[in-house]
């Protein structure tokens, strides 16, 4: 009973590791068309909203000072700033690409390990699942062959004491009724 449990716990464990596996495999598998569309439409947000960023700073601007206008920024400076900040956004992405990259093959290695454990698993506990099978036929053939030899015993018993009851009535029939018993 305890070796059933252990196996349908078995059974469960490797269940449950092949559905992960398989959530693993569908969360990792995104196209690099998909990628390089969703990181242009990032940068196109992301450009928007540094535009509108910018107006809504002049239009702060002129609503704090209501006066003459201030003499604008200058927009060389302005630009260089601002494309300062952007090298680096883009640097800090870029290192989180990498980053991202070198712990893709230790990941895709360690997936590729688990899967291979999991196939392996699944054949020790179908050999397992075959082995009590063939364990339980063997109890019950054995079983039913100590039935039968049980069986037989008993009706060869019985053949014998009726063998004996015949016996004795025959011999009772053939001897001569004699009052005295015989000598001993």
């Amino acid at each position: 009973m305890a070796a059933a449990g252990r196996l349908e716990r078995a059974r469960g464990a490797l269940e449950a590791l092949e559905a992960a596996l398989a959530l693993e495999e569908e969360e990792g598998e995104v196209p690099a068309r998909v990628l390089v569309e969703h990181l242009v439409d990032t940068r196109r947000k992301q450009k928007l909203l540094l535009t509108q960023l910018r107006v809504l700073r002049l239009l702060l601007g002129v609503i704090e000072n209501p006066g003459p206008p201030q003499t604008p920024p200058d927009p060389r400076e302005a630009g260089r700033r601002a494309r300062s900040r952007w090298r680096g956004l883009k640097s800090g992405y870029g290192g989180a690409v990498e980053a991202l990259g070198g712990s893709l093959p230790p990941a895709l290695t360690q997936l590729g390990k688990g899967r291979n454990l999991l196939r392996r698993w699944k054949g020790v506990l179908g050999r397992r699942l075959r082995q009590e099978e063939l364990e339980a036929k063997v109890r019950e053939a054995t079983e039913r062959r100590e039935q039968l030899r049980r069986r037989v015993e008993q009706r060869r018993r019985e053949h014998l004491s009726q063998q004996g009851a015949l016996q004795r009535q025959r011999g009772g029939a053939q001897r001569p009724c004699s009052p005295t018993p015989p000598p001993q």
